[in-house]
């Protein structure tokens, strides 16, 4: 199997195919009317950099294995002496998650979405407790909704289910 900096190649795929979608969404944003690019710009930018750390923590070596602990030390499993990286699901799992997630986005809205995604997620990627899973939901659905709603004044997407329109 081809590697890159000690790493087979297809674990960078995920974080190369994140990091080409925020390229394109920014080019496509910078076309909009200045007022109307503000948020998705910074959701742009955002997404850029969290792809770019993604990418350096996949590269076998010493900095990328200690970046890979600080922001996901899940992704490591280790074989004897030596951390390698190896996701715990696999690709077809991850865009799983993703596109259930852009339905959920658009059926049911964010703040009920949001917090079901990250509740599934943590029960079966991390293997956290139920009741820890739903109080870490909450909370990022509380920091989404303050965020947004309350700090931004922004409305939130309801869902096509509860009358949001596409």
């Amino acid at each position: 199997m081809k590697t890159l900096f000690a790493t087979r190649w297809v674990h960078y795929l995920p974080a190369l195919f994140a990091w080409l979608f925020a390229v394109g969404f920014l080019v496509l944003t910078y076309r909009l009317p200045p007022i109307a690019r503000a948020m998705p710009v910074l959701v742009g930018w955002a997404t850029l950099g969290l792809a770019s750390l993604d990418l350096i923590s996949r590269t076998g070596g010493a900095f990328g294995q200690g970046l890979m602990r600080a922001l996901n030390p899940s992704g490591l499993k280790l074989q004897g002496d030596a951390d390698t990286l190896e996701p715990r699901f696999g690709l077809k799992s991850g865009i799983g998650m993703v596109v259930l997630l852009v339905v959920g986005f658009l059926s049911i809205g964010i703040l009920l979405a949001a917090p079901l995604m990250i509740f599934i997620a943590l029960m079966l990627a991390n293997r956290r407790e139920p009741l820890l899973s739903a109080a870490i939901a909450a909370g990022a659905t509380l920091v989404i909704w303050l965020l947004f709603a309350v700090l931004l004044r922004l409305q939130l997407y309801p869902g096509l289910i509860f009358g949001g329109a596409l």
